[in-house]
C-alpha cells in the first residue's frame, strides 16, 4: 500500500466516525450547531494531528476502537477550537481559513468564540467518554494521555503559545520570542498526538521519549514550512516569522535539519515506523 493510500484510508475513517460523531449534536441551539460543524465537518483540513495520534497507537499496537477514534475527535476539537479563536480580531485577525470565510465572519465573533468554547468542551467530554467505554487494563493509559493531551493544550502548551503571539513585537529577543510561539503554539498539539497515541498503545518510557523529540521536530518543521508557503505565495503580512528573521535559506536548512531530527529519532521506536517517517517526509516539502 503506497503512502498516500494509507493516510487517504486512515483520513477517511476518522472523518467517519467524526460526522457520525456529529450528528449526534442536533440538539445543540443554532447558531452553534451551525458554527461547529462549519469548522469541525466542514472546512476539513488534513486531519493530521488525529492521524499521528491513530498512528503512534497502532504503531504500538492499539486497536482502532471507539476509545481510540473518540480521542482523535478530542484531539480534533482542540485543534479546530484553536483556529476559530486563532482568527478572531483580537488575536491574528484572519478573514479566512482553508480558501473560506473564517468562523467569525460567517457567524459574528460572539458565536465563534462560543463555538471554540463549546468545541473545548467536546474534548474533554470525549476524552472522558473514551477512558468510561476503554477496558479496565487501559485506564491507566487512557487516563495518563487525557493528561498529556491537557497539559499541552493548556496555559502552559497552546494557550502559552497563543498568548504570546498576541503580544507587542519587539525587535528585543525576537528570536527567542519566535521559538517559545512555534514550540507552544504549534508544536505542541502535535507533540500531544504522538505522545498519547504512544501512551495508549502501552509504549515504553524510553520510547516516550523519543516520540516526545520527534513531535517537537515535527512541529517546527509544520510551522516553518507554513512559513515558507506563505512568502513564496505572497500572503506574508511581515509577521516575524522564521523566513521573516532568518531568510528564505535558513528556513529551508531549519526543515531539513528538523526532518532529519525527527526521522532518526522515529528509527529508533520499536516497530515499524515507515508510515510516520513518509509522513515526516511528506510535511516536509508540502505545497499547502
Amino acid at each position: 500500500m503506497t503512502f498516500e493510500k494509507e493516510y487517504y484510508e486512515k483520513k477517511e475513517r476518522f472523518e467517519n466516525y467524526l460526522n457520525s460523531l456529529v450528528g449526534g449534536f442536533r440538539d445543540i441551539p443554532e447558531p452553534l450547531y451551525s458554527a461547529i460543524t462549519y469548522s469541525l465537518v466542514g472546512n476539513g483540513g488534513k486531519r493530521l494531528r488525529p492521524i499521528l495520534f491513530l498512528a503512534a497507537a497502532q504503531l504500538f499496537g492499539a486497536k482502532e476502537t471507539e476509545s481510540l477514534l473518540k480521542t482523535a475527535c478530542a484531539i480534533e476539537c482542540l485543534h479546530t477550537y484553536s483556529l476559530i479563536h486563532d482568527d478572531l480580531p483580537c488575536m491574528d485577525n484572519s478573514d479566512t481559513r482553508r480558501g473560506k470565510p473564517s468562523n467569525h465572519k460567517v457567524y459574528g465573533e460572539d458565536v465563534a468564540v462560543l463555538a471554540g468554547d463549546a468545541l473545548l468542551n467536546m474534548a474533554y467530554e470525549l476524552l472522558l467518554d473514551a477512558v468510561t467505554l476503554c477496558e479496565n487494563t487501559s485506564k491507566h493509559n487512557y487516563i495518563r494521555a487525557a493528561k498529556l493531551i491537557s497539559e499541552l493544550a493548556g496555559s502552559r502548551g497552546l494557550i502559552a503559545g497563543q498568548v504570546v503571539d498576541t503580544a507587542v513585537d519587539t525587535e528585543k529577543h525576537v528570536s527567542a520570542r519566535l521559538n517559545y510561539i512555534y514550540q507552544h503554539k504549534t508544536a505542541d498539539l502535535i507533540t500531544a498526538s504522538l505522545l498519547s497515541g504512544a501512551v495508549v498503545g502501552g509504549a515504553s518510557e524510553a520510547d516516550i521519549g523519543k516520540i516526545r523529540e520527534a513531535g517537537d521536530n515535527i512541529g517546527y518543521v509544520f510551522q516553518i514550512m507554513d512559513d515558507l508557503i506563505d512568502f513564496e505565495s505572497g500572503e506574508d503580512e511581515g509577521k516575524n516569522t522564521f523566513v521573516h528573521i532568518y531568510g528564505v535559506k535558513e528556513a529551508k536548512r531549519a526543515v531539513s535539519d528538523r526532518t532529519a531530527m525527527a526521522m532518526t529519532q522515529l528509527s529508533a521506536l520499536n516497530g515499524d515506523t515507515s508510515f510516520l517517517r513518509l509522513l515526516v517526509k511528506n510535511l516536509s516539502i508540502r505545497k499547502n
